[in-house]
């Protein structure tokens, strides 16, 4: 019995990885949209209150999620950090990087398709 909760549980946590990523890229790509400069910064704690708006379960947890995919964009090239502190890392894109022209034309799930298939060269 205890196999089938362990698998349980790890498809469980497969799809509120991908939620999670979903809801990354949505957030990076609303502020892509809404952007006047060309420079968007941003921190986990800011996409775990947008992803509080879908889900109400516990936002520590899920920041740790979206700093680990946050932390992948970076290793990709796709995003960079700009500043590290006390209270963590901030991360940007900048308006000449070819993943901001990526988020304004495709959808999340295409996006995120792309990623996870690392079809998306853009270093």
């Amino acid at each position: 019995m205890a196999d089938i909760r362990t698998l349980s549980r790890t498809y469980s946590d497969k799809i509120d990885s991908v939620r999670i990523k979903l809801i990354t890229i949505k957030f990076l790509r609303e502020q892509v949209q809404n952007a006047r400069g060309n420079l968007i910064t941003f921190r986990p704690s800011k996409v775990a209150q947008d992803l509080h708006i879908y889900d109400r379960q516990d936002l520590r947890a899920k920041t740790v999620l979206i700093r680990a995919f946050l932390d992948d964009l970076v290793q990709r090239g796709y995003i960079t950090i700009i500043k590290r502190s006390a209270r963590g890392k901030v991360y940007g894109l900048y308006k000449n990087n070819k993943f901001w022209d990526v988020l304004m034309v495709y959808e999340p799930e295409k996006i995120l398709e792309l990623i996870e298939s690392e079809k998306l060269d853009i270093a």
